[in-house]
């Protein structure tokens, strides 16, 4: 069966260990609202976007996270979060699964509303602003920090790596035709090179601007780790499904930027030939 996760379960989160033997699908999202209930968040119901990721999970493991979420089916009225079916986008291909989740089942009117929909971006958007504090993953043109730095000025510190799972494809329609960089989740067998800046909250929403946020890419949060292996939480922009093609080679000039980037940050440019074929 398949399980939606929104909150403390996510990867990097203060519980995601429930999930971490449990096979991940990809990123997604579900129609909702979403709330800061202060350690811990939740979806009411509406019309709003949530994003999450989702797991394909056992019984046991649903009955798991059942105890975990205060939900007991056949008790609704002691219940703290009732689970549901729920259709989920997913962002890969926009394509849909049903999976369950889980809803307040209290009433929210006295709780901050997340606007973005997003649990992790939430948690770090909420850091002090005026400092560099923002982890911003980059795997197209913005690989260049030269191009970078002429969108946004200097970063503080850069991180490479590899995500692992992900793979680099070129399937977002750009306005005037061809198309630009995006991710995948395929699983095992696949990785995706990236460069992590340390920017500042002003200069991510700076990007927003030039990334066309949300309507052409959406930006969430992901946990990712760099070549030395040190983990953390940083902000990603992935395609909106609506502006999916089928993917094919972009402009020279464009993978120029790429091939630039792939140099900067020792990595082979021979790669990129896999994903533009």
């Amino acid at each position: 069966m398949k399980f939606f996760a929104y909150g403390t379960l996510l990867k990097g989160m203060s519980r995601s260990g429930v999930l971490c033997r449990s096979r991940f699908m990809g990123h997604g999202f579900a129609n909702g609202v979403l709330y800061d209930l202060g350690a811990y968040p939740a979806i009411g119901e509406g019309s709003e976007i949530v994003y999450g990721e989702l797991y394909e999970i056992d019984e046991k493991k649903l009955r798991e996270i059942d105890r975990i979420e205060g939900c007991y089916p056949e008790d609704k009225h002691h219940s703290l979060y009732m689970r549901k079916e729920a259709d989920i986008t997913l962002l890969d291909d926009g394509s849909k699964e049903s999976a369950y989740t889980y809803f307040y089942n209290h009433d929210l009117d006295d709780y901050h509303r997340i606007v973005c929909g997003d649990y992790r971006r939430y948690t770090l958007e909420k850091l002090p602003d005026n400092q560099y504090n923002q982890w911003y993953i980059a795997y197209g043109s913005n690989m260049s920090s030269e191009r970078l730095y002429g969108r946004i000025r200097e970063t503080h510190e850069i991180k490479a790596g590899y995500m692992e799972g992900y793979r680099l494809m070129f399937n977002k329609k750009a306005d005037k035709g061809g198309v630009y960089a995006n991710i995948a989740y395929i699983g095992s067998g696949c990785r995706c090179p990236f460069a992590a800046y340390l920017i500042s909250k002003e200069q991510l929403y700076q990007l927003d601007r030039y990334e066309g946020e949300p309507s052409h890419y959406v930006r969430i949060g992901l946990w990712f780790s760099d070549l030395k292996g040190e983990s953390r939480i940083g902000h990603i922009y992935v395609a909106n499904p609506d502006r999916l093609t089928h993917n094919h080679k972009p402009s020279d000039n464009y993978l120029k930027y790429i091939h630039t980037g792939y140099e900067e940050h020792g990595f082979d440019r021979k790669d990129l030939s896999n994903f533009v074929e």
